[in-house]
């Protein structure tokens, strides 16, 4: 069966400016500041791939390589300065709990903006919130706001909102762990369960553990560059030789 192409990259460059000090004689210090100088540093060079929908892709490499810049650019919330990004469907992003979730929100709040965030009507965001609280297993403290929750409550509202909110393609830099194991095997169940349902996801992580269990293939990033993409056995062989 034939299968359809989700995500093109095609020739992707993305460059931030970096400031450092300037410390020329001529361009030193005035009046007793300090002036910098701005230099542009690519953060990725000239990635071409395609991502399939139904497939989980990892995403590795070492600290800098460009593995979260490389998730935003498909989040859209970063543009490439050269070539060009087409992303087909809904797309969920997490990128931790502080992108996620208001401290003076409450669930309620953080369920709301999250589905508007992947164009759901407000009429199905009330059908999907007592899914989330039920996932998330926080009946007791949905009036409670965010700052007032503990890290594993926080963690557990996360998970719920990503988990139970439909979306074509989820975007996850790292996925949150909890300590409760058996919270854990509901996490792990889930996501076996969105693999089922042909969804596409593309994970960011350091856990190799977790890669190889929900990857089929992985792309392997240094220093900008697209290394390698592969299947995740293979992708892992040649990082851990990095």
């Amino acid at each position: 069966m034939a299968t359809k192409k989700l995500i093109q990259v095609d020739s992707v460059s993305k460059y931030f400016n970096l400031q450092s000090k300037n410390n020329s004689r001529s361009g030193g210090q005035m009046d007793g500041f300090q002036s910098f100088k701005t230099t542009t540093n690519p953060v990725l060079k000239d990635i071409t791939l395609d991502i399939e929908q139904g497939e989980w892709i990892g995403v590795v490499g070492k600290n800098g390589s460009g593995k979260s810049t490389f998730l935003k650019l498909l989040a859209g919330i970063h543009a490439p300065d050269q070539g060009e990004v087409r992303v087909e469907g809904s797309v969920l992003p997490f990128f931790g709990p502080d992108e996620m979730l208001h401290p003076e929100g409450r669930a309620e709040d953080a369920v709301l903006v999250k589905a508007l965030q992947v164009g759901l009507p407000r009429e199905d965001i009330n059908k999907i919130y007592n899914n989330i609280i039920n996932f998330s297993e926080l009946h007791d403290f949905t009036s409670q706001k965010i700052k007032f929750l503990s890290t594993g409550m926080k963690t557990r509202l996360i998970l719920g909102l990503i988990l139970n909110i439909n979306a074509d393609i989820y975007l996850f830099d790292e996925i949150p762990a909890t300590t409760d194991a058996n919270f854990q095997a509901k996490v792990n169940n889930r996501l076996q369960r969105l693999k089922q349902m042909g969804k596409t996801a593309i994970i960011v992580s350091h856990n190799m553990d977790e890669i190889q269990q929900h990857c089929n293939k992985c792309i392997l990033l240094h220093k900008g560059e697209l290394v390698a993409y592969d299947n995740t056995d293979t992708i892992l062989r040649l990082y851990n030789q990095m």
